[in-house]
């Protein structure tokens, strides 16, 4: 992903022919996620799928300052992955 991300940009998270296709579209920068640590705005939206895998398709959401959130399958499952806790030392 850019460091200044924009809405439409596709790009690859993982490039290995035939084994590690992944790919990502941002698709918004302004969303509000709520999950078990917190509710956040301004949060950066992408839909993820892998051409290796057809079927399956899953939506992350990042927060400014804070990183991963939330991960969602939207197609091919039904999984969600969301932030429960940060720990810092």
């Amino acid at each position: 992903m850019s460091g200044d991300p924009k809405v439409g940009d596709v790009y690859y998270q993982e490039f290995s022919p035939g084994e590690a296709e992944d790919q990502a579209e941002v698709l918004s920068l302004n969303e509000k996620v709520t999950v078990a640590y917190g509710s956040f705005e301004n949060c950066l939206k992408t839909g993820e799928w892998n051409p290796l895998e057809p079927g399956e398709e899953e939506n992350k959401y990042y927060a400014p300052g804070v990183g991963l959130l939330l991960e969602e399958e939207v197609e091919g499952g039904d999984e969600k992955l969301e932030l429960v806790e940060i720990t810092t030392e």
